[in-house]
């Protein structure tokens, strides 16, 4: 009687603990990225009342089985469930959750990595990224020309993540690429009467056919310079029998100048046609800075294939002028993709001419070559007039020509501008719709906000408008996640059963905007807790009846 009473007395002790385990689930169901835990039960060890022995065929006895009575049961596990929770949305940029396996890295007051579930990424006044006053961990950036944006991960020792000092502003930016996308639609395009010159030598008022779209380029100094590109169409090359190609001028839209011995002066109004005495007139973009054309304009010019007309150090701005290619032909294919550019055939009464895109003879050099295959050209910009004596545009390491500005003998560096037209497009399905994208550039900005990507990569924008690449978050993985221990505030630690952090991390998959909810289910929960409530039940029935079994032993002496 005294065994039974102590196995029901067993019995309650691990129901009562196992329903304080469902009580903690059913009350952390609601805390981010808490993980479930489920109590298992063992039998206790067992009292032997006699031994099992084997058949005895020559003297006739059977074998008989062990007989032992149990002295009830013991906790076996308090397992960690560490299957994914629901992530829950809730647009805050900081919040993340993980999503497949991985813990977020914190480092405590006292220096020791710690780990979580819960992405509620916090920062302080001085841009310090924080989990539950912990540091956050991860990867910084190291500078890197190579890559867009020119800062690259260093994949290196964790450090606390950190945006102050430098990460706070960003510097000025020449801009030195350019993609144009978009579709260019004959019907869908603008026209205006112009006066022709034939081939013949005759005149004749013919329809230019054209679009134009607006282009904001960004000095060293941040300066923005909003420019107009014009494209123009050639249906009497395009539309030819024989012609395999459509044929396009790009032009960049400004005033003509003419060299007047000291200097420049302007000669005809924007965008108007050379003519007569003006025909060796060159055009310059006459550009506003921050397109304010109230302030005075400043003054830049414009060359394509400028690596090959970039002229010998030492040379005049006239130099420049005269060598200077200020529009091109761009060529696209049936498909309408971009095939090539070549240089115009300078111009009929003005407006440019596209020439016959021919593959050179093999052995002709570069210089005399009629056009460059490829969807990538590269433009020099020079600083002619209104601009800071400092300021330089493009990517002047690419560049080896020096000019010397008319009056006051300053030396001026030419710029290399990339022109991408991999994303333009002549297709007749689609509607018109021309964008100049700046994948770089610009004026100096101070960090705003931030965001986290899918892979942990942390954004900085800008005031600017700008993005920049300013750390990533990695996640810490183990050989068995469930053998970690738990140590509050939805905190983790390594032990000798969950394997050792590596001290690295590696990148993880991840959701922005998101936290990771609880992955209590309540309906296994309340189940649960039923027949833990039967159990304890049914438990302390057995101690009441072998108490009352005692007391009818007990009343024997009467």
């Amino acid at each position: 009687m005294m065994r039974s009473m102590f196995s029901g007395v067993s019995s309650l002790r691990v129901h009562q603990t196992r329903m304080d385990v469902i009580a903690n689930n059913i009350a952390n169901v609601n805390t981010d990225g808490f993980k479930a835990q489920r109590a298992t039960f063992a039998d206790a060890f067992y009292q032997n009342l006699q031994g099992a022995s084997g058949p005895d065929p020559e003297f006739g006895r059977a074998g008989r089985n062990p007989q032992q009575i149990g002295l009830g049961l013991n906790l076996a596990s308090i397992d960690n469930l560490m299957h994914q929770g629901i992530a829950r949305r809730t647009d805050n940029a900081l919040d993340v959750a993980i999503e497949g396996g991985g813990f977020f890295i914190v480092q405590d007051r006292g220096g020791a990595n710690v780990f979580t579930r819960a992405g509620r990424i916090e920062r302080d006044a001085h841009w310090n990224l924080h989990i539950g006053g912990n540091s956050l961990m991860g990867w910084s950036t190291t500078p890197d020309a190579t890559v867009p944006g020119g800062h690259a991960i260093d994949r290196g020792l964790l450090v606390p993540l950190s945006l102050s000092g430098e990460k706070q502003n960003m510097p000025s930016e020449p801009t030195t690429r350019v993609n144009i996308t978009g579709n260019l639609r004959t019907s869908q395009l603008s026209t205006r009467e112009v006066l022709q010159t034939t081939v013949a030598g005759t005149t004749e008022t013919v329809t230019m056919r054209y679009t134009t779209f607006p282009k904001t380029i960004f000095d060293s100094l941040g300066n923005a310079y909003r420019i107009n590109m014009r494209m123009v169409y050639h249906p009497q090359y395009s539309e030819a029998a024989n012609s395999p190609n459509g044929y396009w001028t790009i032009e960049a839209m400004g005033s003509y100048f003419v060299p007047d011995g000291d200097g420049w002066s302007r000669t005809l109004p924007t965008g108007e046609p050379v003519t007569g005495a003006t025909a060796g007139a060159v055009r310059l973009v006459h550009a506003y800075q921050d397109g304010d054309q109230t302030r005075p304009p400043s003054l830049i010019g414009f060359c394509f294939f400028g690596g090959e007309f970039g002229g010998a150090i030492g040379g005049s701005i006239e130099d420049f002028a005269d060598d200077m290619r200020t529009s091109a032909t761009v060529a696209f294919d049936s498909n309408g993709n971009v095939i090539g550019l070549g240089h115009t055939d300078g111009y009929d009464n003005g407006w440019p001419v596209p020439m016959s895109f021919q593959h050179p003879p093999a052995g002709t050099a570069i210089g005399d070559r009629e056009w460059w295959a490829g969807q990538e050209f590269n433009i020099s910009i020079v600083p002619i007039a209104g601009v800071a004596p400092s300021a330089t545009f493009g990517n002047t390491g690419s560049s080896t020509s020096i000019y010397t500005n008319p009056g006051n003998d300053t030396l001026i560096a030419v710029g290399d501008l990339t022109l991408c037209f991999r994303e333009l497009g002549q297709r007749g399905v689609a509607n018109m719709s021309v964008r100049a994208l700046t994948q770089d550039g610009g004026g100096p900005g101070v960090l705003e906000d931030i965001s986290v990507g899918q892979d942990g990569t942390i954004m900085g924008r800008f005031s600017n408008g700008r993005d920049r690449l300013l750390g990533q978050i990695p996640l810490a993985f183990f050989t068995n996640p469930a053998g970690l221990e738990r140590i509050g505030n939805s905190f983790w630690r390594t032990t000798a059963n969950s394997g050792p952090f590596d001290g690295v991390g590696l990148v993880g998959q991840m959701i922005g905007g998101a936290l990771e909810g609880s992955n209590v289910d309540l309906a296994n929960e309340f189940t649960e807790m039923i027949v833990t409530q039967r159990g304890f039940q049914a438990a302390s029935r057995t101690i009441t009846v072998s108490d009352e079994m005692l007391q009818e032993l007990v009343n024997l002496r009467r």
